[in-house]
Formats: structure tokens, C-alpha cells, sequence
């Protein structure tokens, strides 16, 4: 009989199975966001490792070539002007020697599963402000760069974007090239009027904000509204993009 006692203590009831199991599951609630935040601060430090390496391979290619920035790809544009030559990604590969920097951990862009290596080149884009083949400057020397530890030369693309680069003069109302108002294919493929923010910068990819690469090497998380405001009809109130402005 006392066995039987024994062995029936034992056993759990079908009530404490389910709050085991509920207790279970808070924990995991509890935990799984914990757990979540810490993979993706990970992945935001080895992107943060692999934009320090860009930032100073795009140093060493600045001094190897007279204070000149590299091209971006396609290597010509509407307004008339044809430099030749390759983009600035292969222009830097050499100080880089792996092409694994050129993915962020955290880009789930489908684009880099369609076969087609060439469709996403690449998590980070150039500032079209520097690149010889883009208005408003179409070229500049870091000498003219007026606060190189302010100013940003690389920034994460968004998932869809299947250029080297983006393009800051196309940001905004009005834009700091007129061509690249509204209505223009530049604009429509920058900027997103409705929500005030850029389309073609992943201004959200690591927790709300993302690393960028200034002109002097350092590299920094930051969210979007840190690196550029405007009030609608005037010109930028901060503008961590246009290597002229102080």
C-alpha cells in the first residue's frame, strides 16, 4: 500500500504539467528578445569591423592617388561627363584583399540569393557627393573637404538597392541638385517623401540606426536624424553628407 502512495506522489498531475509548461513559456518570452539583441549586437560589430577596414582602404586609395576619390559603377552619367574606369569597390579591393567585407551580417537583402553576384555588389555604397562621376562637384581632393571628421563617405544601402552608391543630392524638398527634384528618376529612387527619410540608406539596420564611415577613417553608429534634418522648403538644418558644408 505504501508503495503504491509512493509512486502515486510521484507523478505529476496534468495542472502542474501545464504550468511547468507555462512557466516554460514566460521564460522564453522573457528571454528570446534578450537573446535576439545580443545575435544582432554581434552581427553590428563585425559590420562595424568591416566598415573600419573600408574606411581604411578608401584612406590608403585617397593617398595613393592624389587626394582623389574612386568612380562609382556605371562609370558614366546623363550630364555629359565619361570617366573611365573602375568602381570604387574594385578600386579598394586591393587594400581590402576579401570581398566578405563588403557584406554586412545583418543584410538579409534577397538580392545576394538570386545567383547574380553582381545584382547586389555590395552592403555599403559611396557617397555620390565624392565620386568623380556624380553632380553637383564631379570630383573633389580631401583637401576641399571642409570637416573630414564629420563628414560621411560610406553608408549601409537598403535591401533593394542594386547600385555601388547612393545619392544625398537627391534627398529632401528642395534637393541640392535641382535635376534631382521631384518627379526626377534620382528622387524617386532616394527619397521617401511621405515618411521624410531616405530609400536607398539602411537607416534602421542594426537596432534602430546603422554604421557609417567618415572621410577621416572612424566609424560610427548612428541613428539617420543624427546625420541629417531639414524643414521642407529650406535647406538642411545638419548635413553629415555634402563634404562642403562645415
Amino acid at each position: 500500500m505504501k508503495g503504491r502512495l509512493l509512486r502515486r506522489r510521484c507523478a505529476f498531475t496534468l495542472i502542474e504539467l501545464l504550468v511547468v509548461i507555462a512557466i516554460l513559456a514566460i521564460l522564453a518570452g522573457i528571454l528570446y528578445p534578450v537573446l535576439s539583441s545580443a545575435r544582432e549586437k554581434a552581427r553590428s560589430t563585425a559590420c562595424l569591423s568591416n566598415s573600419r577596414q573600408i574606411g581604411v582602404a578608401l584612406s590608403f586609395y585617397v593617398q595613393d592617388w592624389d587626394e582623389g576619390f574612386p568612380l562609382t559603377e556605371p562609370h558614366e552619367y546623363a550630364g555629359g561627363h565619361f570617366p573611365v574606369g573602375p568602381g570604387w569597390l574594385k578600386s579598394c579591393q586591393p587594400y581590402t584583399r576579401t570581398l566578405l567585407l563588403h557584406r554586412c551580417p545583418s543584410d538579409a537583402s534577397p538580392l545576394w540569393d538570386d545567383g547574380d553576384p553582381t545584382t547586389r555588389p555590395a552592403s555599403y555604397g559611396l557617397n555620390g557627393y565624392f565620386p568623380p562621376d556624380h553632380p553637383p562637384y564631379y570630383g573633389l581632393r580631401l583637401s576641399q573637404v571642409v570637416n573630414p571628421s564629420r563628414c560621411i563617405i560610406v553608408a549601409e544601402l537598403a535591401d533593394q538597392v542594386v547600385d555601388d552608391h547612393f545619392v544625398p543630392a537627391a534627398w529632401g524638398n528642395p534637393t541640392k541638385v535641382p535635376e534631382f527634384g521631384p518627379g526626377s528618376e534620382e528622387y524617386e529612387a532616394e527619397w521617401d517623401a511621405e515618411n521624410a527619410e531616405p530609400r536607398s540608406v539602411a537607416i534602421r539596420r542594426h537596432q534602430q540606426g546603422a554604421n557609417y564611415i567618415f572621410v577621416d577613417g572612424h566609424v560610427k553608429w548612428l541613428t539617420f536624424p543624427q546625420t541629417w534634418r531639414q524643414r521642407p522648403g529650406f535647406p538642411p538644418d545638419l548635413d553629415c553628407y555634402d563634404p562642403l558644408q562645415p
